[in-house]
């Protein structure tokens, strides 16, 4: 198919299956005109070898004159939009990283110090107080603490028969230890249980590898003989 620019009469052979029936738009290479080719602009007679040379001398003197608009894009063309990049420095995902080593620091050892706050009070006794603050128990109860030497003596108080017992507690550990009320059950020569009462002592603590003395006095339920029975309360 031979397509004839309508300013310049510049002819220009195409395949036929380039030129649809909606028209093709085309630039001409000679003077630059832009319009829109149909099949039925079809020019009937063949292009001569001589016209051809001529086309191809024309389009190399344009495009020795100047070169700006045949790369230029026609006004009427959709404009590319353009692309957001968004560039992320390493060193973001490295303050991240940072940021998640120190927070993984602090737990560890917000979990040790909870862990060994035993021994933490043990050497630094002012770090109680701290613990205190988040109500936490720093202090071992005196579960482990022992009675040694008890001594028991039957005595009458204003009318009244009563019992003085006397011993000491034995921490043998290495750590400070509350100290736990003392319960004291008097049973019969049967077996059975004639009074159990519950004394807290006024020493509130006992210190690593200490022995603490202390005194009690209970009311004696019976002048029979007895068995009295010591230990700490829950």
């Amino acid at each position: 198919m031979l397509i004839k620019c309508p300013k310049c009469q510049v002819t220009y052979e195409l395949a036929d299956d380039l030129v649809p029936q909606s028209g093709l738009k085309m630039r001409c290479n000679s003077c630059g005109e832009v319009f829109k080719a149909y099949p039925e602009d079809a020019v009937k007679e063949p292009i001569t070898e001589q016209q051809k040379k001529q086309n191809v001398l024309k389009m190399f003197e344009r495009f020795s004159q100047t070169t700006n608009d045949i790369f230029d894009a026609p006004s009427d063309l959709p404009q590319p939009v353009p692309t957001k990049v968004r560039i992320v420095h390493l060193t973001h995902y490295k303050n991240t990283i940072n940021y998640i080593l120190i927070i993984l620091v602090v737990l560890v050892m917000l979990a040790l110090l909870y862990l060994m706050r035993f021994d933490v009070v043990r050497y630094v006794p002012k770090a109680e107080s701290l613990y205190q603050k988040f109500g936490i128990e720093s202090i071992y109860n005196g579960t482990n603490l022992q009675f040694m030497n008890i001594k028991t003596a039957e005595f009458i108080d204003q009318n009244v028969s009563k019992i003085r017992i006397t011993g000491v507690i034995d921490n043998p550990s290495s750590y400070q230890m509350k100290v736990l009320p003392v319960l004291v059950s008097i049973y019969d020569g049967n077996g059975q249980k004639l009074l159990e009462e519950r004394t807290t002592l006024p020493q509130k603590r006992t210190f690593p590898n200490y022995k603490l003395p202390f005194e009690l006095v209970v009311v004696n339920p019976t002048p029979l003989q007895k068995n009295i029975h010591i230990t700490f309360a829950d």
